[in-house]
């Protein structure tokens, strides 16, 4: 039975062997037909123009949601327009068109506008925080003011138990009260020094991938395949009807 398998087997690369052209054949042609399936399967478009924008400190969410993005600002693109969140502070826009000039224009104008919103938005945010810090640097020089002349009060000794029970009163609210301003001061600060300015990131026109390569070599892997199954195939019927004709 192991002899009969050899032999078997033996007679199929022999067979394979004389029919060796045919996995050249073959396997091309799949190949040329994967690389011809790429000029036939419909594309968006022949170009394709990319931007990354970088969100920074923006605070509004409309800006950082790519759908309210495309409603806002993608009106005027003329093509298929794509866009979603890349990563973590970053957008990416995507147009298909066919023409480059086209496409080339409608990205640059819809980035430049995304960004002007952008900027606006930080510029406001910013602004925001730095006048309510400028606030409570008045407010704080007002209570320190304050702390100064109850303090001065209390070291006179010219008060009696009520008046200075009154001014210490005074005096432990307007501490307290200092201690909070500094603490939202310094916050602010902080928050001012971790905003970072929005702006694009990368802008770029290509011609869109067609997958040459990768359905070139689809087709080659699948015409060896093939090719494997026709000479079987072949070889199979010789035997069949040699067999029949034999009887």
């Amino acid at each position: 039975m192991a002899e009969q398998k050899k032999f078997v087997l033996y007679e199929y690369l022999v067979f394979f062997w004389k029919k060796k052209v045919f996995f050249l054949i073959i396997p091309l042609l799949f190949t040329l037909l994967g690389f011809g399936a790429s000029y036939v399967i419909p594309n968006k478009g022949n170009y394709v123009g990319s931007a990354k924008i970088f969100t920074g400190g923006v605070s509004l969410k409309g800006l950082k949601d790519p759908s309210y993005l495309v409603d806002q600002f993608g009106e005027d693109v003329n093509g298929e327009l794509e866009a979603f969140v890349s990563s973590d502070s970053f957008i990416k826009i995507k147009i298909y068109n066919d023409d480059k000039e086209e496409l080339e224009k409608d990205l640059h104008k819809m980035t430049s506008a995304i960004e002007k919103a952008m900027l606006e938005n930080y510029n406001h945010r910013t602004s925001i925080t730095e006048g309510n810090i400028k606030n409570n640097e008045k407010e704080l020089d007002e209570l320190i003011d304050v702390l100064e002349v109850t303090n001065d009060q209390l070291k006179n000794g010219q008060l009696n138990v009520t008046e200075a029970k009154s001014v210490a009163s005074v005096l432990e609210q307007t501490e307290a009260r200092i201690a909070e301003v500094q603490a939202r001061n310094q916050r602010m600060t902080g928050d001012i020094d971790l905003f970072e300015s929005p702006g694009i990131a990368s802008e770029e026109v290509k011609a869109v991938d067609k997958n040459q390569v990768e359905l070139s070599l689809a087709g080659l892997v699948l015409g060896i395949f093939a090719t494997f199954l026709i000479l079987m195939l072949w070889k199979y019927v010789n035997e069949a009807r040699r067999y029949y004709n034999h009887d």
